[in-house]
């Protein structure tokens, strides 16, 4: 089974956490990633939900988890645009979704890969239930 994790679940693997019914590999997405890079390389005292995992870690660890967010491990997928942008083009006749919302439903597409989720997301859900991909809430 694959998986394709958000950025809260891949904050939390990178953190030493595991994603849901861990396996070695997990995926997420370009957005995502960029979303956790912004969010932890940018906090400044104040942490929001993405930043706030990292900033509590001890310290060890936490330089741990800044390495393997500014390199991804290998255990971490990561789908190419260049592969999901054709699939993405096709998608969007049919799912009126957000740049990041698409891109997850086209990499879920791609991987047939099971998507973890930390916060409901119901336009994305729907989209992902109607291309078969199966999606769970964790958190």
């Amino acid at each position: 089974m694959t998986q394709l994790i958000d950025d809260r679940l891949l904050a939390a693997r990178l953190g030493g956490g595991d994603p849901p019914e861990s396996q070695e590999l997990a995926y997420t997405t370009g957005y995502w990633y960029v979303r956790l890079c912004r969010a932890v390389l940018n906090s400044s005292g104040s942490h929001g939900v993405l930043s706030a995992s990292f900033a509590a870690l001890p310290k060890a660890m936490h330089d741990q988890a800044m390495q393997a967010l500014l390199e991804l491990p290998d255990e971490i997928g990561l789908v190419s645009l260049r592969t999901l942008a054709p699939v993405i083009g096709q998608l969007s006749r049919h799912h009126q979704l957000n740049a990041l919302g698409i891109e997850a439903l086209a990499a879920a597409v791609c991987l047939e890969a099971d998507v973890y989720l930390s916060a409901p997301s119901p336009r994305l859900q729907e989209a992902l239930t109607a291309e078969n991909c199966c999606v769970e809430i964790v958190g």
